[in-house]
């Protein structure tokens, strides 16, 4: 599978937007100078979401963080997504679309209890959609579901 639910939690992860998220205060300014040229370009059609796409080589980050990811309107999101463009992802060709992190690969192997379970724990935690990205990305929030499922079913405090 090379998708799961909780790349779309919290308005989209951006865990397969990048690499090396060195702070949250850094993937901002990323985001600032990404949303900036996006709206000097103003795409309205497939050619130029395209040209936005191919103005940096895939692997040109700004900060770790891919040179399409915009946020507006409090929002963060890639104008380049399926889910923006009528089921057609324009990633394709340019990025990987297909990444999962190792949260979500084990997400989709559990039951549908546990799965409920980690969200509710996700839910829990009332992140923003940069700490949910990052947290779910390297992992940190999946080990701390598990160290505190593992203690639960030991029985240890």
């Amino acid at each position: 599978m090379t998708f799961s639910i909780l790349c779309q939690l919290h308005g989209g992860c951006l865990g397969c937007c990048g690499k090396d998220f060195s702070s949250k205060e850094r993937i901002e300014r990323a985001l600032q100078a990404n949303t900036a040229e996006f709206k000097i370009i103003n795409p309205k059609v497939k050619a130029q979401l395209l040209k936005f796409r191919d103005r940096y080589h895939p692997a040109d980050l700004y900060f770790g963080v891919c040179r399409n990811i915009i946020k507006i309107d409090g929002k963060t999101f890639c104008p380049l997504h399926p889910k923006r463009n009528n089921d057609e992802d324009l990633r394709i060709n340019h990025c990987n679309p297909y990444y999962l992190c190792r949260t979500a690969i084990k997400f989709n192997s559990w039951k549908e209890e546990k799965k409920n379970k980690f969200l509710q724990f996700i839910e829990s935690k009332k992140l923003d959609d940069l700490d949910y990205s990052i947290l779910i990305d390297n992992g940190k929030l999946l080990d701390e579901f598990e160290e505190k499922n593992n203690h639960i079913s030991s029985g240890r405090p």
